[in-house]
């Protein structure tokens, strides 16, 4: 993971020296553009042998069309389909592959006795494109990890933009910051369910695909179309169909649940496989199989400069041999929440361009480093106690992976070893107790 510190603007300078309470900050890096949606264009794919191409983002199945003219053209069969992660990009690759190289250097022949159509005829020659081929099954591994990539990419910053900034389908004078809150918005005021937010991929285009079935009175569920608003509403509220349609595939790809990597096949129930097609669970979708992803490793950022390492023993090493400064050996006596009020402090001290030794202001991060370096205050001050404010309970910054790495002490390990171990010896309990009324009560259960 790129790492970068924030650094706080010339115009905040002044309130930063007045205040240490800033809001939260982050390592990722400012992009100014939003993550893709897709690995290629996918409204005009081309036919791997000709010049047709077909849009793939359609409800008419663009994708059904380019396979269907690949056999009933060109006799191709590809193998498979459903477990290519991103047919358009495999069409791409493919097609210029076939543009300098003969189909029988990949494909497998095989001879039919009729024609695309039907037709008796002896000896027709047709295709089959699958992973047997050693290059096909390298793209179909590659193009997986990279969707998946894509997938949850996109999906992180879809859960954490700010500026999304869009008006509700009903509302008019609602307008949402975050994707999940126009979501929310829609069950919780409307009624409308597209699904949890936390399962939700590229929201925008979902969005858009049910405001134009909507301008054009088109039930979400059943496809039905009406003659008027009104009479859409009244269908879609007495039926329930406020609600896209799980079975309808073309709404697959809007769901994270989808792209998960599969293992071997196995037999599955009839009743627990329609079970786990719900695309609106929420504790069934907990065990989904991800161990074949292998995503980027989180990278730890040194508490003075924006050198990150992914093993945090390394980065300790380097913050001794580049700034001096022993991190081990200054928490050594201290607790594990005063370990995490250390780190917050040096990271909020840094930030704001102050001494974590004495607490002087400095204009800028060079001239910080000058100071520090100069008078050797690459040190904590644990006497002034400066750093050990409840404030600094609260991460400086979101996804700070050094805490992750704090250890608890080992007496801390003991007393909680010896209170769980403990034995605990009730009291006798002095209770007086009204004859009268036990007798009464006792002779309700005579039979």
């Amino acid at each position: 993971m790129s790492t970068q510190l924030s650094n706080a603007n010339d115009e905040e300078g002044g309130e930063a020296s007045k205040s240490t309470i800033i809001g939260p900050l982050n390592f990722t890096k400012d992009s100014s553009t939003d993550p893709p949606t897709s690995l290629v264009d996918e409204r005009t794919v081309p036919c791997m042998f000709c010049s047709n191409t077909y849009d793939f983002h359609t409800p008419d199945n663009g994708s059904d069309q380019c396979l269907a003219h690949l056999y009933l053209v060109h006799r191709l069969v590809v193998a498979d389909v459903k477990e290519i992660a991103c047919l358009p990009s495999y069409c791409y690759y493919w097609k210029e592959k076939f543009a300098h190289e003969p189909v029988e250097k990949y494909c497998s022949s095989m001879l039919l006795n009729q024609l695309p159509d039907g037709t008796s005829s002896p000896n027709e020659k047709y295709f089959l494109l699958s992973d047997v081929e050693p290059l096909d099954y390298e793209l179909r591994q590659r193009l997986r990890r990279e969707k998946l990539e894509l997938v949850l990419t996109r999906h992180q910053f879809e859960r954490t933009d700010r500026n999304f900034n869009r008006g509700c389908l009903y509302c008019r004078d609602y307008r949402a910051e975050t994707r999940p809150e126009f979501v929310s918005h829609l069950y919780t005021k409307h009624f409308l369910l597209l699904g949890k937010p936390e399962h939700l991929v590229f929201v925008d285009e979902l969005i858009e695909i049910v405001q134009d079935k909507l301008n054009r009175l088109i039930c979400l569920f059943c496809e039905k179309l009406f003659k008027d608003r009104p009479t859409l509403k009244e269908h879609m509220r007495k039926k329930g169909h406020k609600r896209i349609n799980p079975d309808n595939h073309y709404y697959d790809r809007f769901f994270l649940v989808n792209y998960r990597l599969k293992q071997k096949p196995e037999y599955v129930p009839i009743a627990k496989r329609k079970e786990e097609s719900r695309v609106f669970a929420s504790d069934s979708d907990s065990d989904s199989d991800w161990s074949d992803w292998n995503g980027e490793e989180q990278t730890t950022t040194c508490l003075f400069c924006t050198h990150a390492e992914a093993n945090v023993d390394t980065l300790k090493r380097h913050m001794v041999a580049k700034h001096t400064f022993d991190f081990d050996q200054t928490v050594a006596d201290m607790s594990f929440y005063q370990r995490v009020k250390v780190v917050n402090f040096i990271r909020r001290q840094m930030h704001i361009r102050k001494c974590i030794a004495c607490g002087e202001q400095c204009p800028d991060y060079e001239s910080l480093c000058k100071h520090l370096a100069e008078l050797n205050h690459f040190r904590l001050d644990k006497e002034a106690g400066a750093w050990d404010q409840p404030e600094y309970f609260f991460p400086t910054y979101e996804d700070d992976q050094f805490l992750c790495h704090l250890e608890e002490v080992d007496n801390e390990r003991d007393e909680l070893s010896q209170e769980e171990g403990s034995i605990v010896i009730s009291e006798s309990v002095t209770a007086s107790i009204n004859l009268d009324a036990e007798s009464l009560s006792l002779e309700n259960f005579k039979l």
